[in-house]
């Protein structure tokens, strides 16, 4: 008798004619009692009988191109997506990322995903060889720059303008218009809407999956700066021309609370743990302190002169006011509700940032043309240095803080483990502040890969991409074919991790069919694909 490969249990065919039992023993062979006999009908059933054992058992690599559990080096990987998925409805894809031999979940990830249309069948392992060519195939562009988009705000013409800098060419997707002039934009962390503060009284909510307006929102008149909170549950309105701020739900798009605050320009911060706002009153020379939890008024505290910029202190648990008028930096103690410290800086200081390790101020001076470092740790000045003309805004990328300066077109490199190592970098042809500027702000935006920032020059009309560690001018330049780019975020559209180990991604479909889905991560290294079906738009 032949020898069949074995199975892991007996199986019964049974047909009108003719009875084929498979026991499974230690000689794995075959054994076969007749009925009264139909010889077609008796192949048929024992063919089909081997058929159905023989798949039980196969690998599942071989039962289907694209397995949804996926185990390599140690690394289990588990594909999941929206039930139905149809043409021009956001669709949500998860990969659980675990190890293999503890379960635990794999946190901290940046994995990069592929989606490629394939309606023939695919090979495993052919998906997951394309996958790495396609993610190293940008060169020095990093993962971020691949799967994300810059939306810059251009002020002038009250329009955003979408690039995708993963393209080699034709990076211009879209154009999204605001129906007035633009002050403002924030995206909450890892969120997927975008806020914009739009004249003369308008929140504008862009859904960044579908990059469109989803949401207009009646705020205040005028409008102007914008905060999220840490935990994303609320952005936070400045509204210039009503003396309040507005509270919006980012969970239903929705203004909760409009809160009564001093007049003049408002600047916001917001404590690490989303407890209290802080609010400048640019006329009446106040700070405004607000409970998030209670939506009200803690107290007014009386500050400097024309208290313009304001940042938390996350180690001293204070408020840093930066005073224009008088050319002070005011403390507010948040615990003890007072002012305990009043740090000379001299007139003109504007913009105060903290660093990424939360000790130390940056003060910039845009009439001394400075920047004056103060320790959260003493409240004291313990450095200052040269800048560009105006220095107007700051952003840290590890060891490296970015300048913009609004009276020169460059931005000045500080290196933050070297004293006295900074240089300026010319950024475009003419000084942002040629354009009427919304409260004469310039800015700068960090890309989120640790190495790049992107410099809106309103007098250019591009956006352009400066490096960390001493490259001289700007690496890239994106056209954004508007009048005005004044502020700039950088929309993830990749993967992000939404719960220990479980990475997610938003995106829409333009035609049905079957689509690879690869994934990449580079540390540990793992290169893997799944597959899905779009089905058509219901009509």
């Amino acid at each position: 008798m032949r020898v069949l490969p074995e199975f892991p249990s007996s199986s019964l065919i049974a047909c009108s004619r003719c009875f084929l039992r498979l026991p499974i023993g230690a000689n794995r062979s075959v054994q076969t009692y007749t009925a009264p006999i139909d010889p077609m009908k008796c192949v048929v059933s024992s063919l089909l009988g081997s058929l159905v054992a023989l798949l039980s058992v196969l690998p599942a690599s071989f039962a289907a191109p694209f397995p949804p559990i996926q185990e390599k080096d140690g690394v289990t990987v588990a594909f999941e997506s929206s039930e139905t998925i149809r043409v021009g409805e956001t669709a949500f894809l998860y990969f659980r990322i675990s190890d293999s031999v503890t379960t635990q979940p794999i946190r901290g990830l940046r994995p990069e995903s592929s989606i490629r249309r394939n309606d023939a069948e695919g090979a495993l392992g052919s998906c997951a060889a394309k996958m790495k060519v396609e993610t190293r195939r940008f060169g020095s562009h990093t993962p971020v720059q691949v799967n994300s988009h810059i939306v810059a705000l251009n002020s002038l013409d009250g329009s955003l303008s979408v690039i995708d800098p993963g393209r080699r060419s034709l990076m211009f997707r879209k154009k999204i218009e605001l129906d007035g002039p633009g002050n403002d934009i924030v995206l909450p962390w890892l969120g997927q809407y975008i806020y914009v503060t739009v004249e003369p009284n308008t929140l504008v909510v862009v859904d960044g999956v579908q990059m469109d307006v989803a949401h207009r929102l009646t705020v205040g008149a005028q409008p102007h700066h914008l905060v999220s909170q840490p935990d994303r549950k609320y952005v936070w309105v400045g509204n210039d021309g009503d003396a309040s701020v507005s509270v919006i739900a980012t969970d239903t798009h929705r203004v909760i609370a409009t809160i009564p605050v001093g007049r003049g320009h408002h600047e916001l911060a917001v404590t690490e743990d989303s407890r209290y706002v802080a609010v400048t009153n640019q006329d009446e020379d106040t700070v405004t302190v607000i409970s998030v939890r209670h939506l009200l008024s803690v107290g007014t505290i009386s500050v400097g002169k024309r208290p313009h910029g304001i940042a938390y202190g996350p180690l001293s648990r204070s408020f840093y006011v930066a005073n224009e008028g008088d050319g002070t930096v005011t403390v507010i103690d948040l615990a003890k509700g007072r002012v305990t410290d009043t740090i000379p800086t001299g007139r003109g200081v504007r913009t105060i940032r903290f660093n990424n390790q939360g000790q130390l101020a940056y003060a910039l001076n845009r009439v001394a043309n400075t920047a004056t470092i103060i320790d959260s740790t003493t409240n004291t000045a313990i450095d200052t240095i040269r800048t560009g003309v105006a220095p107007d805004d700051i952003v840290f990328e590890y060891d490296w803080a970015f300048i913009r300066n609004a009276g020169s077109a460059d931005v000045t490199i500080v290196s933050l483990n070297h004293s006295g190592l900074f240089q300026n970098f010319p950024v475009g042809h003419r000084e942002p502040n040629q354009v009427d500027l919304p409260q004469g702000h310039t800015s700068l935006v960090s890309f989120g890969d640790g190495h790049n920032v992107l410099v809106p020059n309103p007098t250019d009309g591009a956006v352009y991409q400066l490096m960390a560690g001493g490259v001289v001018g700007p690496s890239r330049v994106f056209d954004t074919k508007g009048r005005g780019p004044t502020r700039a975020v950088v929309y993830w559209r990749g993967l992000r991790e939404v719960n220990p180990g479980a990475y997610r991604r938003a995106l829409t479909f333009e035609h049905p069919g079957r689509y690879e889905i690869g994934l990449y991560i580079s540390s540990p290294e793992l290169a893997t694909c799944f597959e899905l079906t779009v089905l058509p738009a219901v009509k």
